[in-house]
């Protein structure tokens, strides 16, 4: 069989349970503020019903959901895609966006379960199942809907469009709403391997200039914690001062 068809038949059977989903439970009882997200919350019901939808499927085997409880299980849901009695391990991570939020762009996991995938299970398919949803108003939930007329919006890893990076916290992003760009499971090794080659070169470069900050005596910090960027050391000497000529007045 061809790989590129045995891989559409994948993604167009996961998303024809998907759908079939969302054709049966259009709305959710889960409330949704402006611009908010609530992906958790419906990833955790798609991971339930996806293993309910699959319990006779003709090529979806022993779908699992991720364990109660455990924030850092690589995969939303598990199966297995079965074939003329050939078996393949699928990882199914959901993301939900809300196209009330333009700029939605979720993180999609680390690198690390990539290599637990392929090394230890053998197996390339780690696929995305993007949703689409919308709040109603205060109190009245949120519904599936439509985006570029589709409700599932399935995307493998290897994939992903070509300008995927991996963030300083160690996370997978890429723009869901960017077109797929196909490669073979050969190129999509070349491309991770370089993706982590870049990743490592910013962290580099970062490290570098935040040493070479401190060796002037300074230090640089995420706008999050203080409203400037940089400040100099002795700006610490001086609170310091300040601080101890109060205590021995005291």
């Amino acid at each position: 069989m061809d790989i590129k068809a045995f891989e559409d038949l994948i993604k167009t059977e996961i998303s024809a349970v998907i759908t079939k989903v969302f054709d049966d439970i259009p709305t959710l009882p889960i409330d949704v503020r402006q611009g908010e997200r609530v992906g958790d919350a419906i990833s955790k019901f798609l991971e339930t019903k996806f293993v309910e939808y699959t319990q006779e499927h003709f090529y979806f085997k022993e779908s699992q959901a991720s364990p109660t409880g455990k924030t850092k299980n690589p995969w939303d849901a598990q199966t297995y895609f079965e074939i003329n009695g050939y078996r393949e391990l699928v990882w199914i991570d959901f993301k939900a966006v809300n196209v009330d939020n333009d700029n939605s762009n979720p993180d999609s996991g680390t690198p690390n379960k990539v290599f637990e995938l392929i090394f230890k299970h053998n197996s390339f398919y780690l696929l995305y199942i993007v949703v689409y949803y919308q709040g109603l108003g205060s109190g009245l939930g949120l519904k599936f809907v439509d985006k570029t007329g589709k409700k599932v919006k399935p995307i493998f890893l290897k994939d992903v469009e070509q300008n995927m990076h991996i963030t300083p916290p160690n996370q997978i992003q890429f723009n869901v709403f960017e077109e797929e760009q196909y490669r073979t499971r050969d190129e999509f090794i070349d491309f991770f391997k370089n993706k982590l080659i870049e990743s490592n070169k910013r962290r580099i470069e970062d490290a570098q200039k935040k040493l070479d900050l401190i060796v002037q005596g300074k230090y640089s910090v995420p706008k999050t914690i203080y409203k400037d960027q940089e400040f100099d050391f002795n700006i610490l000497n001086q609170i310091n001062a300040e601080q101890e000529s109060k205590i021995k007045t005291l």
